[in-house]
């Protein structure tokens, strides 16, 4: 029986899903081309019909993985400020909804080459463009309020004091909503 058209396709997102999961939860160098085909389940030989190497899956899983973070974050939300709840939350913080690889991959990305740098800087760059685009602020604004954003996911994350966690997302909500011109008392 013949692949259907889209089977390459399919086979390609169902890799990057995988990476994107695999490597945002442990970083680059924790994850194996074989933990990724395992996670996919799929072989290792399909990789390389893919791929060229590990290093450019992870560029390429950076993007589309959080694509897929975002657009599961979005979801059946009815405000942009019901999205920054989302992103920040412990639930976030823990990874259990979707973990955003600006915040996951913040210290990771700084140890790897050019490509990858550069697919997490148009990341970066996108959710700048969402922020100013949906709030209707400055560039400057949307930017200060993304690094507000993921460094609270960050550092919310590499404390090991929920209470802790918990005030330091409650300061960048405040410090976001300010700079968006929102209020926390916006209807959702």
């Amino acid at each position: 029986m013949p692949w259907q058209a889209d089977h390459k396709q399919q086979t390609r997102q169902r890799i990057l899903h995988s990476a994107g999961a695999l490597f945002t939860e442990q970083g680059f160098k924790q994850v194996s081309i074989d933990d990724v085909m395992r996670h996919a389940k799929l072989t290792r030989g399909a990789f390389y019909h893919h791929f060229a190497s590990k290093q450019a899956l992870y560029s390429e899983a950076i993007v589309f993985f959080a694509k897929h973070a975002s657009q599961a974050r979005r979801q059946g939300a009815t405000s942009l400020l019901e999205i920054i709840e989302r992103y920040l939350s412990l639930e976030h913080v823990k990874g259990e909804q979707s973990p955003c690889p600006l915040a996951f991959l913040i210290s990771d990305i700084g140890l790897q080459d050019q490509q990858a740098k550069q697919s997490y800087g148009r990341v970066f760059d996108g959710l700048v463009q969402r922020l100013r685009d949906t709030a209707a602020v400055s560039h400057t604004q949307a930017m200060q309020a993304a690094i507000s954003m993921v460094g609270a996911v960050a550092l919310a994350r590499s404390t090991q004091c929920e209470e802790q966690a918990t005030k330091i997302l409650a300061a960048a909500r405040t410090n976001t909503l300010n700079l968006l011109g929102l209020s926390s008392e916006t209807s959702c």
